[in-house]
């Protein structure tokens, strides 16, 4: 199992997807290229029921143990080269190309339809093998790349393949200098909280993945509070949330009010603006709990030290 930096982390995911892009690219071409060759057989059904009348109009009909005869098509005059089931006298071979010219009749349209399918998802999957090769170039912020690396991912899903897996990383619960964030769990549920500014930065823009939930209180300065999930699974439970939002109360200027709105939403739809001050974001969307502030010796008796 691979463990990568995590500043590494959506630079081998646009790699991961690429590569998941490149295969999903040449399995259609490959595909494409079948049922061309398909396509090009079905083509041939007039072809087929023209020879097998011709063999039926042959003499010398026993004619087992030939590979191949060259004969005069009896609606065209021209001397065409066909080949033979050697097993076969030519009644049976005539029989055979029967049954290939009435197959290639029937499925004509079908095969051209899919080709056509085939060929369109293959003009999509080269579209989104381009984008995700600009994306391992792409300079703009981290917030943006987390939301474009998902819409890949989505659009890739949609065509009917799989993503690839996130790739595993080591899990930092420190900022850049090393700091440790506050960190607590509720049953199983780990909340982190960023104790600066600049710590807030670190937390929510490299710690938090897009599929975490994020948390902030509404309209007062205070610590930003992440709760780690796994990606694709399911929310925490209210009572999580109320806890994880009571605690960034306890740790925002609102701290001795009775109640505070808290902001929370997944990480992806929180975004930094450039040359913003340390702590400030701004979010696509998000819902809001009323909570009273609770201390952490609230929730964990002797364990937490002002």
């Amino acid at each position: 199992m691979n463990e990568v930096r995590e500043e590494d982390f959506y630079t081998l995911k646009a790699r991961r997807l690429c590569a998941a892009c490149k295969k999903a690219f040449n399995h259609t071409a490959g595909k494409l290229v079948k049922q061309e060759i398909e396509s090009t057989e079905a083509l041939r059904w007039e072809t087929y029921r023209q020879w097998a009348d011709t063999l039926l109009s042959r003499p010398d009909g026993n004619a087992k143990g030939s590979v191949e005869l060259d004969i005069e098509n009896i609606h065209t005059r021209a001397v065409e080269r066909i080949t033979l089931n050697p097993k076969f006298n030519l009644r049976q071979n005539a029989e055979l190309y029967y049954k290939k010219s009435r197959k290639g009749k029937r499925s004509l349209g079908i095969i051209e339809e899919k080709r056509n399918d085939t060929a369109g998802l293959l003009k999509k999957l080269e579209l989104l093998l381009h984008e995700c090769e600009e994306s391992l170039q792409s300079t703009m912020p981290e917030t943006d790349r987390i939301l474009r690396m998902e819409t890949l991912d989505h659009r890739l899903a949609e065509l009917g393949f799989q993503p690839p897996d996130a790739p595993v990383l080591q899990l930092r619960e420190t900022d850049g200098a090393g700091v440790a964030y506050r960190r607590y769990s509720f049953d199983g549920w780990n909340v982190f909280i960023g104790k600066t500014d600049s710590q807030n930065d670190e937390l929510t823009t490299r710690f938090a993945k897009p599929w975490d939930i994020w948390m902030h209180v509404a309209g007062h300065a205070g610590s930003h509070v992440v709760i780690k999930r796994d990606r694709n699974s399911a929310w925490p439970p209210k009572e999580i949330l109320v806890k994880a939002a009571s605690l960034a109360v306890w740790f925002s200027k609102a701290k001795h009010t009775s109640y505070a709105e808290v902001h929370y939403t997944e990480a992806r739809y929180v975004h930094k603006r450039r040359k913003s001050p340390p702590g400030e974001v701004c979010l696509q969307q998000h819902k809001t709990l009323r909570v009273s502030p609770v201390s952490p010796q609230v929730y964990f008796p002797g364990e937490y030290a002002a």
